[in-house]
């Protein structure tokens, strides 16, 4: 009898810790996430400046993993960048407010001459730019946590369980 409250136990504490390494891994995604659209707004803006190409054809030949897991690309290809963030939106590790602020930019996109196109990218790139160093500052300090809260609520349950 006490094997099997012993085997119970590990399976508790193993199933509880790995809901806090996924949780902890979320963090990671978000990051990787945030760092794959501030990519895209440096690209753009570089294709508006530099070469004065029209949004369809920048989508065309952009590529990033990130983006194609998310599915942002390929509905970006398919529907415009509105409709792309829009099908994606879902698959996102963002905030709220984060989503929210990255739409509005895929809104305004397309709608003035290169020069104002160049400035919306330009206040996009350093908001993002300051949302990713906020959230790679605080990644350690909420994996950790997320980490323990996982292991405490195994080690809890399991001494229950005793």
């Amino acid at each position: 009898m006490l094997t099997v409250k012993l085997i119970g136990c590990a399976l508790i504490l193993i199933g509880c810790s790995a809901v806090g390494f996924s949780a902890a891994k979320l963090y990671r995604l978000r990051v990787k996430q945030l760092e794959a659209f501030l990519r895209l707004i440096k690209h753009i803006r570089a294709q508006i400046e530099y070469y004065r190409a029209p949004l369809d054809r920048i989508f065309d030949g952009y590529e990033d993993d990130m983006l194609y897991e998310c599915g942002f690309l390929d509905g970006a290809r398919a529907s415009g960048a509105v409709g792309g963030f829009e099908a994606c939106r879902g698959r996102l590790y963002l905030s709220g407010g984060e989503a929210d602020e990255l739409a509005g930019f895929f809104e305004g996109l397309g709608r003035h001459n290169a020069d104002e196109e160049s400035a919306h990218c330009a206040y996009y790139e350093r908001w993002l730019d300051e949302v990713l160093s906020k959230a790679v500052a605080e990644l350690p300090k909420r994996q950790k946590l997320c980490r323990a809260f996982g292991l405490l609520a195994g080690f809890l349950s399991a001494i229950l369980l005793l």
